[in-house]
């Protein structure tokens, strides 16, 4: 699963899967304490929710099958029927998922990250490529925009309460401290500045009022926080 949508593998394995035979085929497994056809289902090439939710659901019917006494065999029903519903709502997740996708797609496209840079610098920057367009008549309009962003290190309150190492850490060793956690800052600012886009199409707003480049809003204690990136509510009453 990519950051903003299904992989097509995902897709096809769900467009593959009936609800209903899936209902029937959780309610087989549960009389039979097997998982049964449900096997023969592209359920794990779903998404991590769903595959997870089968695994938990052939635990808990191994849980159901080895019970020997009635309260623990009642016990041991009742969890594989949970799991059971979890498996299909689950389910039914991510097929309301794709249906919004495919739907959203008809107007907007945004593309998926690319590769993270090699090194990661104190003054970063992340761009957001898309195209869109008013109507599924209409012709693609394609753009991007560019989200700016100066890190700030972080002060660690808790470090304060450890006992002082022995010995000092080398400037090797807080140097690649730091490129870790400029790494992982860039990161938080990729997923945030591509979801902000995509919320953006989300809401109605027109593509052609996006801005080339916008620098990121901080939070409190200056650093990223979910709403830094929203570019679109600075300055509409959105």
């Amino acid at each position: 699963m990519g950051l903003l949508s299904l992989s097509d593998r995902e897709k096809q394995a769900i467009r593959s899967i009936d609800s209903g035979v899936l209902r029937d085929l959780v309610d087989q497994a549960i009389t039979s304490e097997h998982l049964g056809g449900l096997s023969k289902l592209p359920l794990d090439d779903c998404g991590d929710y769903v595959a997870n939710k089968l695994r938990h659901l052939d635990s808990a019917l191994a849980a159901y099958r080895i019970a020997k006494s009635a309260k623990k065999r009642e016990e041991t029903l009742y969890s594989a029927h949970k799991a059971g519903s979890d498996l299909t709502f689950a389910f039914g997740q991510m097929k309301q998922r794709l249906e919004v996708e495919e739907r959203e797609s008809q107007l907007f496209v945004i593309y998926e990250p690319t590769m993270a840079p090699l090194r990661v610098a104190q003054v970063m920057q992340v761009r957001v490529s898309y195209r869109f367009r008013r109507t599924i008549e209409e012709e693609w309009t394609s753009g991007s925009i560019v989200f700016k962003h100066t890190s700030r290190p972080r002060f660690d309150f808790h470090a304060l309460a450890q006992p002082k190492p022995e010995r000092k850490p080398s400037a090797r060793k807080l140097a690649e401290e730091r490129e870790s956690e400029l790494l992982r800052e860039w990161e938080h600012l990729e997923r945030l500045a591509h979801w902000s886009v995509r919320d953006y199409f989300r809401a109605g707003h027109d593509g052609s009022d996006i801005p080339h480049e916008f620098e990121v809003r901080l939070g409190a204690g200056g650093h990223l926080n979910n709403f830094s990136a929203d570019f679109w509510r600075c300055n509409s009453n959105a």
